[in-house]
């Protein structure tokens, strides 16, 4: 099979590649990254630099294409509306527009973060109704997005992948590494703080399954194992050498701050983002698991890496 996938240069979309072409696939790869391009020429994948944005870019990737694997997306807590919708919203209508008229398949790749303002917090099924209001921009652009592609393309395949983690990882753990290096990271909770993580391999192993086996509809993803984030936490700092988070803040108080100084930023064009963001600290204490009932019927899905397994790896790279 002849698959695309766009935002290769990125830490998902990079994985999926190389995985699909050790698989035996003919791989595409687009992205606007030149030097992580040629590395993944090196792993045998054709990579052709693209930007989603420009109109006609779309068509130029697809001849000769049998499916898609959209990873591209703006990713992030912070930002302003005009680059979620034109990153995140047109640029996924327009690709599963082109797929409709040429008969690709397409898998698209979304987020849970959708769920986070719909008060559900266990076994969150993919039928849970979302919007009209979201707790970040960002997640709301992703609602949009998957809005889009499904009704460009009813049959396509969304992924909802929960935190997605791994060696390379430029987010998660990075992101806590550098907190409690720098000793500002609070205990937040006096309870512990149940969520899902998803190990990178995980996310490729489903997006395979949805590329292979045409199963439309859409699909949560996770390592189906629920993961104390505190605990996690102290054990990162642990392995960093550096003291567990001691000192207690209300997470309401630090929420609101965090509200605050984000209204700040937005004042100043092109700031860049705030150290805190009101998003950033609900990651942290409110809980999430998620149904996998139905990537695991249609899709034949099931977790290849256990989340103790996947965080051992990313801690001992950074213990390096």
């Amino acid at each position: 099979m002849h698959i695309l996938v766009t935002g290769a240069t990125g830490f998902l979309g990079g994985a999926a590649a190389r995985a699909l072409a050790e698989a035996g696939h003919r791989v595409t790869a687009t992205g606007r990254d030149l030097n992580r391009g040629r590395t993944l020429e090196q792993a045998g994948v054709r990579f052709l630099p693209a930007d989603l944005r420009h109109p006609g870019a779309v068509a130029e990737l697809l001849p000769g294409v049998d499916a898609v694997l959209h990873c591209a997306a703006r990713s992030t807590l912070w930002g302003n509306w005009a680059d979620f919708m034109r990153d995140n919203v047109q640029a996924s209508a327009d690709l599963a527009h082109a797929c409709a008229e040429r008969g690709v398949r397409l898998v698209h790749v979304s987020t849970p973060s959708i769920y986070n303002a719909t008060g559900l917090s266990h076994q969150v099924p993919e039928s849970t109704p979302v919007g009209p209001r979201f707790d970040s921009l960002y997640a709301r652009s992703k609602a949009l997005a998957e809005e889009a592609v499904r009704l460009a393309l009813p049959d396509a395949a969304v992924l909802r992948p929960r935190g997605i983690y791994g060696p390379g990882d430029p987010s998660i753990v990075p992101r806590l590494a550098l907190a409690l290096r720098s000793g500002r990271l609070p205990r937040l909770t006096g309870d512990e703080v149940y969520t899902e993580l998803t190990h990178v391999q995980n996310v490729v192993h489903a997006a395979r399954l949805a590329l292979e086996r045409p199963a439309p509809g859409i699909f949560n993803v996770s390592d189906g194992v629920s993961t104390p984030i505190w605990a996690t936490i102290d054990r990162l700092a642990d392995v960093l050498g550096v003291p567990r988070p001691s000192r207690r803040l209300p997470a309401r108080l630090v929420e609101g701050a965090a509200a605050l100084l984000e209204g700040v930023y937005r004042l100043r064009p092109g700031a860049p983002e705030p150290p805190l963001t009101a998003s950033g600290v609900r990651l942290l204490t409110r809980a999430m698991t998620l149904d996998l009932t139905r990537a695991r019927e249609r899709l034949g899905y099931m977790p290849l890496v256990h989340p103790v397994d996947g965080l051992d790896e990313v801690f001992a790279g950074l213990a390096r």
